[in-house]
């Protein structure tokens, strides 16, 4: 966290892009506000100045407006803003953890553009077989 002189660090590090889980209201303000005090908050600086993708997954809840408030100016900087809100209309109530899980991350990578077969996705069909 403190070795400000890694490769993260820096525009010319040559990354697709970074997630922040989970993202402390801590880590969340700092990157809204560029503070760039650790690594953590300097290298999703640096994403976000280059144009790659960070998802930042907030781990708090409930909120305070503060927070709403820095999560806004996350998105409004680029970053997409991905809380951890499984899709309980897949699995329903059966599903286990590790498929709320598994979504979760699904759509984390499906954020950065990376294939995956994490859940099963939407088919257009209504009233399709469910796994």
């Amino acid at each position: 966290a403190g070795d400000l002189a890694a490769g993260p660090s820096s525009g010319s590090y040559r990354v697709r892009g970074m997630t922040v889980v989970p993202a402390s209201t801590a880590a969340c303000a700092g990157i809204a506000i560029g503070l760039s005090k650790d690594l953590l908050q300097r290298a999703a600086e640096v994403n976000l100045k280059e144009r790659r993708p960070v998802v930042v997954v907030p781990r708090e809840t409930p909120v305070t407006r503060s927070h709403l408030e820095h999560l806004i100016a996350l998105h409004d900087a680029g970053a997409v803003v991905l809380p951890a809100s499984p899709g309980f209309y897949g699995a329903g109530a059966s599903a286990s953890a590790q498929q709320l899980v598994d979504f979760v991350a699904g759509k984390v990578l499906d954020a950065l553009g990376v294939s995956h077969t994490l859940f099963r996705r939407w088919s257009g069909e209504l009233g399709a077989a469910r796994d």
